[in-house]
């Protein structure tokens, strides 16, 4: 039982140096934008849409883009999404607003 144990952790780790061998972040092409003007955002209702996602943030200043994260092989949602604002000062002005637990800690510009 333990010799079959250790192989098995053997194999995953050789799956994962290979696979660590081949990933490279800078040709994905769904690892796009600047992370310094994207907002994660997590607990995304499964039945929400990418407009009902824009209609709610885009109040804080212009979307370039939204990605929904989905399931490879169901298709289905997995509730989160990335928002990619055009201004970095949009990004960090949204949370602290919308997030009563932590308030502003710094005056954001209006639009």
């Amino acid at each position: 039982m333990e010799r079959k144990r250790r192989e098995k952790i053997e194999r995953r780790q050789q799956e994962v140096e290979t696979e660590l061998k081949m990933w490279d972040p800078h040709n994905d092409p769904n690892a796009q934008g600047d992370a310094f003007k994207t907002l994660f955002v997590a607990r995304v209702n499964y039945d929400t849409t990418e407009s009902k996602l824009r209609r709610e943030f885009e109040v804080y200043g212009p979307i370039k883009r939204i990605y929904m994260v989905y399931n490879k092989r169901s298709g289905k949602p997995r509730g989160y999404a990335f928002i990619e604002y055009e201004h970095e000062r949009d990004m960090h002005c949204e949370y602290p607003r919308r997030n009563t637990l932590f308030p502003p800690t710094t005056a954001c510009p209006t639009s």
